[in-house]
């Protein structure tokens, strides 16, 4: 048994297809969930960065306040996106 092996494993396991998602037909594991996640969060930061900078801007088109259903439906975007994208 070398040192790598249970690195090796914890990733076969991560790549595994999980119980919700599985009842529906649907491949994906925990790195997916794990990637989703981390995509939305980058994205949110710059969405928020962006936001400062141009409100901060004299003489630019007031910013508009921030929606739940407008937050929800980017996150949506994001997270399920790709797969329309790719014909998944």
């Amino acid at each position: 048994m070398s040192l790598v092996t249970p690195l090796i494993e914890v990733f076969k396991y991560a790549l595994e297809p999980i119980a919700p998602f599985t009842w529906f037909g649907l491949g994906i594991s925990t790195l997916d969930v794990i990637a989703a996640f981390r995509i939305c969060i980058v994205l949110r930061q710059i969405k928020e960065i962006l936001h400062l900078q141009h409100a901060g801007v004299p003489g630019s088109i007031p910013v508009e306040k921030k929606s739940f259903m407008k937050n929800l439906s980017t996150t949506l975007t994001v997270v399920f996106g790709g797969e329309a994208m790719t014909g998944s």
